[in-house]
């Protein structure tokens, strides 16, 4: 299978490729700050970095060698980020600072910033380019924006900690922490015309993360990743890993995943499903696949 998982270590400062099934490392590159999100695009990867004494800024790394050709200034936590379709905006979002950031792409200049949420934990844009949701944390809420403007388009309630949240044929797709004593994971769906919450799923443990993957939605939970179909409201499968894995990223029928927790970068056969290899690094903080 051709592709590399990209992984950036906030411990040693690594940036790192690996092979997609094992995990072999291919190359790597030390920076001179603290590696963290990561995103790529168009032969490019953009890597949030906290420098040891300067402010928090993005950098856009050529792939092929690694060498940066442009910085941008972004506040600390950059919890997602990624760019508009027509690759003119980058968007960041920074958990830290309760805010989504617009970026010009080319320039680096701050086109517009907007508060959303607490400690928010997921943005995603839809099909059209046009909107933006994101999982506004512990505000207990997934809000709906126009990705030209900020403007609050909509905001749904949901069932604790809004934790994800994405745009389906349908409406919206959310995860949340359960506001209950013993914390337990939510997916719950938003029908695009009347709007109104429906938890679906309930799973076990603390909540990290969704994504679609190639056979339908995964989800990441405490020493867990489950597989959900989301049209016929069905679990395909439960697989059981250690820790609490996030950032869970397909490529082809595989997807990778990381645990800050305890270190582990692993990847899963989704249609098996088999933990294909893992491997350890010291505080992993970024995962990207190409």
């Amino acid at each position: 299978m051709q592709g590399r998982v990209m992984i950036s270590d906030a411990a040693s400062g690594l940036l790192s490729a690996h092979t997609p099934v094992d995990l072999t490392q291919m190359h790597s590159v030390r920076l001179d700050a603290s590696p963290g999100c990561l995103y790529a695009r168009g032969g490019f990867l953009y890597c949030a970095v906290m420098p040891g004494d300067s402010e928090p800024s993005i950098l856009r790394l050529n792939l092929a060698d690694f060498t940066a050709d442009r910085e941008y200034a972004a506040g600390a936590d950059v919890e997602r980020m990624f760019l508009s379709y027509d690759e003119t905006r980058l968007y960041a979002l920074l958990s830290g600072a309760d805010t989504v950031l617009m970026i010009d792409a080319e320039t680096g200049e701050w086109l517009m910033s907007a508060p959303v949420g607490v400690s928010p934990r997921d943005m995603r844009m839809d099909r059209s380019g046009r909107r933006l949701v994101v999982a506004g944390g512990a505000s207990g809420s997934v809000i709906v924006l126009d990705a030209d403007t900020f403007e609050t388009q909509a905001e749904y309630p949901v069932d604790g900690t809004a934790v994800g949240a994405f745009f389906a044929a349908d409406g919206l797709v959310t995860l949340a922490e359960s506001a209950d004593y013993e914390p337990f994971s939510v997916v719950g769906i938003i029908p695009e015309h009347h709007g109104g919450y429906e938890p679906i799923w309930e799973l076990p443990g603390m909540p990290s993360c969704m994504t679609m993957g190639m056979n339908g939605l995964l989800v990441g939970h405490l020493n867990t990743i489950t597989l959900l179909n989301l049209q016929h409201r069905e679990t395909r499968w439960r697989m059981i890993v250690q820790g609490l894995p996030d950032n869970i990223t397909p490529i082809g029928r595989l997807a990778c995943y990381m645990d800050r927790l305890t270190g582990r970068v692993g990847v899963v056969d989704c249609f098996q499903p088999t933990l294909m290899s893992v491997i350890r690094k010291g505080e992993p903080s970024g995962l990207t696949c190409l």
